[in-house]
């Protein structure tokens, strides 16, 4: 976010605290609310009770925030795993089930913190059985991106039951025509996924560094899994917008 500040057309207090801040941190809207309070309450919502988030080891506007979460929540329990270093979304996962080992006795939903998922994204997490994993995907047209938008996330390619065939990263845009689904839907992963933890924790452990973008891709812990236990991972389908704080830009839609 901090690369696009220079062209975003924002207050300069949203610059100034775009600078200083933790993306999820910054004050949005009239209310000042933090996109992980948002997001947190959503998830609170559809009955999560317990929330692990992913920091750096330099997280004191972290803890300052969490005491001021849990005072509005005194019920819901927050911990922090620490990333040393910045490796991706599925070294961000690895540690946290590292650091806190009962969740590879457990399924877990992973949800980034720069995306506004509702209560009734959760939901569909929160409540799948049919397999040990599950993928919450976005239909590309309700996303409200354009196409040079949608090719900077993940695509996911089903069959006829909805079962996880392949998950590609920043596919190229002429490809995106391999993904539609049976009833003409493009199906996009926002990284909000429902995981059996010990099952996961091995694709997690065999994902490899990507050896262009130098990170651990949840994308690819996904599909180790899928090639271990084909039909394992179910895709679920939301029709909804979902507000998201990729660049600086982004902030004028809470406003």
């Amino acid at each position: 976010m901090k690369k696009s500040l220079d062209k975003a057309n924002l207050p300069e207090v949203s610059k100034k605290q775009a600078l200083e801040r933790h993306k999820s941190l910054i004050e949005l809207g009239s209310s000042k609310t933090p996109l992980l309070s948002l997001l947190c309450t959503e998830a609170i919502a559809a009955g999560v009770q317990q929330i692990i988030v992913v920091t750096s080891a330099d997280h004191q506007d972290f803890l300052l925030w969490r005491e001021s979460f849990e005072n509005a929540y005194p019920t819901v329990t927050i911990d922090f795993a620490i990333q040393p270093e910045p490796l991706g979304t599925a070294d961000a996962v690895y540690q946290a089930v590292e650091q806190f080992p009962m969740l590879q006795k457990s399924s877990f939903i992973i949800a980034n913190g720069d995306n506004l998922y509702s209560q009734n994204a959760f939901k569909k997490a929160m409540t799948h059985q049919e397999t040990p994993h599950a993928i919450i995907s976005y239909e590309a047209k309700h996303l409200g991106f354009d196409e040079s938008r949608i090719a900077a996330f993940a695509l996911v390619k089903v069959d006829r039951n909805n079962f996880v065939e392949g998950i590609i990263e920043k596919p190229p845009i002429h490809t995106h025509k391999n993904f539609y689904d049976k009833d003409g839907y493009l199906r996009v992963s926002m990284n909000l996924n429902l995981v059996e933890g010990g099952s996961f924790y091995k694709a997690l452990q065999a994902c490899p560094v990507h050896p262009t973008r130098g990170e651990k891709e949840l994308p690819e812990a996904i599909r180790i899994a899928i090639k271990e236990q084909p039909k394992s991972v179910y895709c679920h389908l939301v029709f909804e917008q979902l507000p998201d704080l990729t660049s600086a830009q982004d902030l004028q839609q809470f406003s």
